[in-house]
């Protein structure tokens, strides 16, 4: 009831005071303006992020990916260490199931991109126990393998 009663009050005024109108007008437009401002040095921020540390400066090791025992999910684990000079706190990976047949002709039966590591300071080492839920089927016939690539490594000074 309150707030219909503020709401009416409101429309009155923004009628019936000039004077009102036009700071209701300026205060949306900065706050308008703070916002979108916001959006663009964010976006700014982030695509420098992307720039600071190259798949070479992050060693990968022991990268295992294998089923859970529950569900349709996925356990990859491994050790990342990270070389660079900048803290990494985000490495997107695109993880490819392949059923494989005799004579390793193989197919991609799962394809998922996913966040798969900690933060992780210059020159220290982090273990990577994630589980993995892939979109389509994953049900492989012939040998299982798999594969992935860096698609993107964030960090900041």
């Amino acid at each position: 009831m309150f707030w219909a009663l503020l709401l009416i009050a409101g429309i009155i005024a923004l009628v019936k005071f000039p004077s009102f109108r036009k700071t209701i007008f300026v205060i949306a437009g900065v706050l308008a303006l703070a916002v979108v401002g916001y959006l663009i040095y964010d976006k700014q921020q982030t695509e420098a992020s992307k720039k600071l540390v190259r798949v070479e400066e992050l060693e990968f090791a022991d990268m295992r990916l294998g089923p859970e025992s529950f569900g349709s999910a996925y356990k990859l684990a491994g050790r990342v260490k990270n070389n660079s000079r900048y803290t990494v706190f985000g490495i997107q990976a695109k993880i490819h199931v392949l059923d494989c047949d005799d004579k390793s002709n193989c197919e991609v039966v799962g394809e998922e991109e996913q966040d798969i590591a900690p933060l992780i300071p210059p020159g220290q080492v982090r273990d990577i126990d994630d589980s993995i839920y892939f979109s389509s089927g994953t049900h492989v016939r012939g040998h299982f393998q798999w594969n992935y690539t860096i698609s993107e490594i964030r960090a900041r000074p």
